[in-house]
């Protein structure tokens, strides 16, 4: 094969990272066919409860974006195509205020799928928020995004008596986001670590570590820069009672779930969720 001569078709690339609406603009030469490959936003992970020093449960981690992909003949998709970015969902926010019968922390948001076409052709669907830890129970974690051939891993439970929150699973061996990790929940005088994130299972992008001792959750680790690969999830964040607690780590790019936030008692502001990741859209044509 020679170097490519001026009347050669050079494959073409677009790649679209910013959140929301957008638009595919054909390029123009002599294409067969466009290959349509996408992340959804991975959901915020919720925020852990302050309560009194019976128990206090850590917020939940938010779903990761599910991953899609398909062919299409470039002379059906005309001069254009509209597309969405996933946007990542917001974390729940720590609670400041004391009440002696508990105070839940609050919900962590879901994320926006990704999708590309006018009419719709393909969509990846987002991971959603993770549920707050209350003075009872930790909170759930969110559920991975569920349309695609890669799914979302699902969020990391929050834990509760001073147990150590447990990491979120990816679920298929594809470019699909990592799950955000549950943050630690408080026993009687004993605080506790957070879960580790979860991985892409892209080249196993391994998810933020977890914090220990009221310290925050790191964030997730990112997939491969302008590829369909998942970023992983942060980690959950510590409880503590002694200070405030940690923070949930976020999702990383593209499509990972933010981590729960650390439970609190009375008198220290609880561990706040951990943002979701944006997802991405890219479209090959040759």
């Amino acid at each position: 094969m020679g170097f490519p001569t001026s009347t050669d078709t050079i494959p073409n690339l677009q790649v679209f990272t910013t959140p929301g609406a957008g638009t595919w603009t054909a390029p123009t030469g002599n294409y067969s066919f466009c290959q349509v490959s996408m992340i959804g936003g991975g959901g915020g992970g919720g925020s852990g409860a302050r309560s009194t020093t019976t128990l206090s449960g850590g917020g939940g981690g938010g779903g990761g974006g599910a991953f899609s992909t398909a062919i299409f003949p470039f002379s059906a998709l005309g001069s254009s195509q509209a597309l969405v970015v996933g946007t990542g969902g917001s974390a729940g926010t720590a609670v400041t205020t004391d009440n002696t019968s508990g105070n839940a922390g609050n919900v962590g948001t879901a994320a926006t799928a990704s999708s590309f076409g006018t009419t719709l052709l393909i969509r990846a669907t987002n991971g959603s928020g993770g549920n707050p830890g209350t003075s009872a129970t930790g909170g759930t974690g969110g559920s991975g995004g569920q349309i695609g051939t890669g799914l979302g891993g699902t969020g990391g439970a929050g834990s509760a008596s001073g147990s150590t929150g447990a990491g979120g699973n990816n679920v298929l061996l594809s470019p699909s986001g990592g799950a955000g990790a549950a943050g630690g929940g408080v026993a009687v005088n004993a605080a506790s670590s957070g879960g580790t994130g979860g991985n892409a299972s892209f080249a196993n992008t391994l998810g933020g570590s977890a914090g220990t001792s009221g310290a925050s959750g790191s964030n997730g680790n990112p997939g491969l820069v302008n590829t369909a690969a998942g970023g992983s999830g942060g980690g959950g964040g510590a409880s503590s009672i002694s200070t405030t607690a940690g923070t949930g780590g976020a999702g990383a790019l593209y499509g990972g779930g933010g981590g729960g936030g650390g439970a609190s008692v009375n008198g220290q502001t609880s561990g706040a969720g951990g943002a979701g990741a944006n997802g991405i859209v890219i479209v090959y044509c040759w």
